[in-house]
């Protein structure tokens, strides 16, 4: 028998020997740590930073809408603290309801330029489709109401053709384009006014008035004038609590 140990020596299975390349492997992975060792911290600690500075942020924003909405609360219906906290809050929803709330006292007051101005403002503040509807209408009305009557009849026409405003606006809009038109003696103009509002509100109040002044313009009645208060019914606007 041969004392000559074999090519292939036995290992024990428990224990196999690493695989082919195993050593160089563990090299390459060492050597690039040592390189790039400061690289891989920084980029860990950036992502580490990342995820606590979007929490920080979200709850900044959080306590900052808590302590915004709890400012309007206080300002409650005092028209002057409502003026200041939309002048603080610009660009916030609530400076938008504010300025709609200081319109409407505007408005009441027959301060007509300043409840125009402020209506507009307003409306390039205002994301709600309702609201944002209202204000445009406003500053239309107040404009007309001031004896801007081409200015207004513009800001009208724009509404009463915005497929994104509110229905039931667009349909005022357009009834008090087919007052106008009546009044300035275009009975045709008014027409076809009238046959917009079916087109825009099929039924509803506008719908029904437009029905009646339609009946008058067959008649050569004048036209009933739209209600006092339609430029400014209350906003109401409760904040999350």
């Amino acid at each position: 028998m041969s004392n000559v140990p074999s090519a292939t020596p036995p290992h024990d299975p428990a224990n196999p020997p690493p695989p082919a390349g195993a050593d160089a492997f563990a090299a390459d992975v060492h050597s690039f740590w040592e390189k790039n060792r400061s690289f891989v911290l920084i980029l860990v600690a950036a992502v580490l930073l990342g995820l606590v500075g979007r929490e920080g942020w979200q709850w900044f924003q959080s306590s900052r809408e808590q302590g915004v909405q709890e400012e309007y609360a206080k300002a409650g219906d005092r028209i002057d603290q409502l003026a200041k906290f939309a002048d603080a809050n610009k660009g916030h929803a609530l400076a938008g309801v504010a300025l709609l709330r200081v319109a409407d006292d505007a408005y009441g007051k027959n301060d007509f330029k300043s409840a125009a101005t402020t209506y507009a403002k307003a409306a390039d503040t205002l994301d709600n489709v309702a609201l944002k509807s209202r204000a445009k209408l406003g500053a239309a009305m107040s404009q007309l109401a001031a004896g801007d009557k081409a200015v207004a009849e513009t800001a009208l026409k724009a509404l009463s053709a915005d497929t994104k405003a509110l229905a039931t606006i667009r349909a005022e809009a357009t009834y008090d384009l087919a007052v106008l038109a009546k009044d300035a003696g275009r009975d045709d103009e008014a027409r076809k006014f009238i046959e917009e509002i079916a087109k825009i509100e099929t039924a509803g109040v506008w719908a029904q008035r437009a029905a009646a002044l339609s009946a008058q313009l067959a008649a050569g009645k004048p036209a009933a004038p739209a209600p006092a208060t339609t430029p400014t019914p209350s906003v109401e606007f409760k904040p999350k609590g």
